[in-house]
């Protein structure tokens, strides 16, 4: 300790010394140690009290979804695209606007669970919020983009979503539904051992016809990819999509490139009310229908059950227009299912269809009775990758329908259940009336009905 000494003297007395001794500080007091451990203790509470109360009243930020669409409108000009495809591109902006195809183009999709409703559904985080901006367009919400322009590039298209969402996915449910027919998704490129195959854009069409031709028999396309996802489909109504839109629909985008696959819906249905019917409809690039065993319609810019392309001087064919032995030759070869001249039909909203393969097709007539199951299968198909589209309506002999601005009728969808698609204003998006009648999916494989 430190000393002081202090003398003090009394009258009488020898002087005394007194000494004072100072208590020793260790170096955390010297230093304030007593206030600063106070202190930090104050701010500890009062931080702890400010961080509760942030995250009381500021929610988590939501995750973001995917924009299931490409990046421009309506599928957009791949930089992997060769001059033709380019020159195809700017062929489109033109009122009859033939095709733009993008091929070995990757795409970094994902999509989300479907909805276990009857309008289509995907995947994982596949999908938007609010129908993520479309397909057509670069927007977000209520199903429509806000892409510019003519042709390909204008409007929004259908998007795809997980469940919960309120929207749907153009190829189908995840989840089992007893009013849907199932659906298997084929990649021709590669093989059941994910190898490449030898399949190009040109025998493909060989292939197709050959699975149509031999009766839709599964084991013609058992050497092929398929994916292991299902999808549950209650009608085909798929305006103008990237061609990504299918391989991401059943889960399967990071193995598979969009283009020369092949989708294959089946079923039983029985019909509304007895009467005769016919398909109305087209694909890009293939839709073709067995109902009953028999091929009633095939038409768009390839036929399945001929292999023949149709669009340009084909479709002038099919109209009569024009003769072409070689490729008359080939319908007959195949089971093309329409007797020439084949009808059409064109819309304002199917403006590519309209210029590119004559508009919507009319199918074979055939006769159902109410009560009875019917078979039916559903094939489609894209080959160079690109863009996708396909509808299919359906007409009863007899009714009278509305007419369109362009005149042609206005058909109702075929479908499976009572809902209907989203609005959309991307091209090849026909009319139809949402008072037709629904078919209904019926249990069992059924034997084909004469």
């Amino acid at each position: 300790m430190n000393q002081e000494e202090e003398d003090f003297t009394y009258e009488g007395e020898q002087p005394t010394t007194v000494i004072y001794e100072k208590a020793k500080l260790s170096f955390w007091r010297r230093l304030g140690g007593g206030s600063l451990s106070i202190s930090i203790i104050l701010h500890a509470i009062l931080l702890a009290i400010g961080v509760v109360w942030v995250f009381q009243i500021i929610p988590p930020e939501p995750k973001k979804a995917v924009d299931f669409m490409p990046a421009s409108g309506g599928g957009g000009s791949p930089d992997s695209q060769s001059q033709t495809q380019q020159k195809k591109r700017a062929n489109m902006m033109r009122q009859n606007m033939p095709r733009v195809v993008a091929q070995d183009v990757a795409s970094e999709f994902t999509l989300p669970e479907p909805e276990a409703m009857t309008e289509m559904a995907s995947m994982g985080e596949i999908g938007s919020g609010g129908m993520a901006g479309g397909l057509g367009g670069s927007g977000s919400g209520g199903g429509k983009g806000d892409g510019t322009g003519q042709g390909f590039g204008s409007g929004s298209g259908m998007g795809l979503t997980p469940g919960g969402t309120g929207l749907v996915n153009p190829f189908g449910m995840i989840n089992p539904n007893e009013n849907a027919l199932e659906g298997t998704f084929y990649d021709l490129k590669q093989t059941n051992k994910k190898k490449q195959s030898e399949v190009t854009t040109e025998n493909i069409r060989d292939i197709i016809k050959e699975f149509t031709n031999r009766g839709w028999r599964e084991s013609v396309l058992k050497d092929y990819y398929q994916a292991s996802q299902k999808l549950y489909q209650t009608k085909i109504y798929i305006p103008i999509m990237a061609a990504e839109g299918a391989p991401a629909a059943f889960n399967c985008e990071k193995e598979v490139q969009p283009r020369l696959w092949v989708v294959v819906y089946r079923g039983m249905v029985t019909p509304p009310r007895s009467g005769k019917f016919r398909f109305v409809g087209a694909g890009d690039d293939v839709l073709v229908v067995r109902f009953n065993g028999k091929h009633v319609f095939d038409h768009g810019f390839t036929s399945g059950t001929t292999g023949v392309h149709l669009s340009g001087k084909g479709i002038q064919v099919l109209k009569e227009e024009v003769e072409d032995d070689n490729m008359l030759a080939k319908l007959k070869e195949g089971d093309y299912p329409v007797k020439l001249p084949v009808k059409f039909y064109e819309y304002d909203t199917t403006r590519n269809w309209n210029g590119a393969i004559g508009g919507l097709a009319v199918g074979k007539e055939f006769e159902v009775e109410a009560g009875k199951k019917y078979p039916i299968e559903i094939l489609i198909s894209e080959i160079p990758g690109g863009l996708f589209c396909a509808s299919l309506l359906i007409e009863e002999i007899g009714q009278k329908y509305e007419s369109s601005p362009s005149g042609s009728p206005i058909f109702p969808l075929f479908r499976l259940d009572g809902g209907l698609p989203e609005p959309t204003n991307a091209d090849n998006a026909p009319p139809y009336d949402p008072k037709g009648p629904v078919w209904k999916r019926v249990q069992g494989r059924g034997k084909v009905e004469f």
